[in-house]
This record gives C-alpha cells, structure tokens and sequence, in this order.
C-alpha cells in the first residue's frame, strides 16, 4: 500500500553548519517496541500474517486458491500460516523480511501491507519460530529467534531442491494452556477478511 509522504520546505538559515539527520538505534528495547506495538498483539499475528499471505497470492495472480492457517489443538499445539503465492529468495529473505520498515509493497497500492512490520509479529508471542520459503524450484528453511541480548536473528538452516508449489510458511509452538485464546484470536482476525483462509487443526 502506498503512503503520501509529506515533504516539509527547506529550513533558510544564517549557519554555515549542515543539519544532522534523527536516527534509530538498533537496540533490542527498539526492535521489541517494533514488534509489539498491536492494541493485541497476539491477535495481530494471524491477522498481520494473514494479509501478508493473501497479497502473495495476489502478486502470484492465485487467487482462486485459499492460503492454509493451522489452529493449535491438544494433539498438534502449534500455530502455522502456509500461502502459495510468489515465495520469497534468500536475498529477499535476507534484505527485505528481517529489515523493519522494508517492504516489497511500498509501492504498491493492490496490497494491504507496506510496513514491514507484519511479518515480525510472531515476536509478540514466542522467541523462536521457523520460516520456510518455497522459491522457483528451491526450499529454504530458517529459523528466527530472539538472542541474549534481547535482539531478534534470523539463522539459515537449509536449503533444498523442491516440486512444492512456492509461497511461504510461518510456524511456531503455542503453550497448551492458551490454545483456548489461539483459537479465539484465529476466529476473529478473519471474521473481516473478504477471503477467509482454510482453517485446519482445531
């Protein structure tokens, strides 16, 4: 989705100093104030990850096919999202889903997303969840987690030959006392979805 961004007038001063820029510090205090900013952030998750899936599907042209969500029960206590839209290559993977605030739908008003913000959410919940990205013939597995110093990484695992179609997967574990809650919070982020996913597990 694209924002109008305002530019401001230059400043006409009589100092011959040139201006300094505001910056970001990438301390683990930021990244988790980035991760966590949702009114419910465990809510935004299927709702964040859910849209990035459907916009896949549309740069993939898929979209007569649903992307895939897993509710969490007893027996399988983990929650996944599985599209089949475009996949994503390990450069991308490496320069665009672990930057915050980059994004491949800048520019690009037919999705919902352009923060860079969503594929992040899984942080607000768990400090440890596998990404998998199916992508012109190649698999490529990842997993993120939060390290000592309290700052999210991303390490790659592996990387293989595939006939899967591409898209691209999120997975993680969910405590057996809150599949309650995950259940609930799955219902209601698709409730405004014009396209609901097919909803598995639970």
């Amino acid at each position: 989705m694209i924002i109008n961004e305002t530019v401001s007038s230059p400043v006409i001063t009589n100092t011959a100093s040139a201006p300094s820029k505001f910056k970001i510090k990438a301390s683990a205090k930021a990244f988790k104030i980035l991760s966590g900013f949702y009114s419910e952030p465990i809510l935004a998750i299927p709702r964040e990850l859910g849209a990035n899936a459907w916009d896949s599907h549309v740069k993939a042209g898929n979209t007569t096919t649903m992307f895939e969500v897993h509710a969490p029960n007893q027996l399988e206590p983990w929650f996944s999202i599985r599209d089949f839209g475009t996949g994503l290559s390990q450069e991308a993977i490496d320069t665009i889903y672990t930057t915050y605030f980059e994004s491949t739908k800048t520019h690009d008003n037919d999705s919902d997303g352009c923060m860079g913000l969503g594929s992040k959410t899984p942080f607000n919940y768990t400090e440890n969840f596998n990404v998998t990205s199916w992508h012109r013939g190649m698999k490529h597995i990842y997993n993120c987690f939060i390290d000592e110093a309290g700052s999210p990484n991303i390490m790659h695992i592996a990387s293989e030959l595939s006939k899967e179609h591409s898209g691209l997967e999120v997975k993680f574990g969910v405590k057996i006392t809150d599949i309650t809650m995950w259940v609930d919070k799955i219902t209601r982020a698709y409730e405004p979805f014009r396209y609901r996913p097919t909803i598995k597990g639970a």
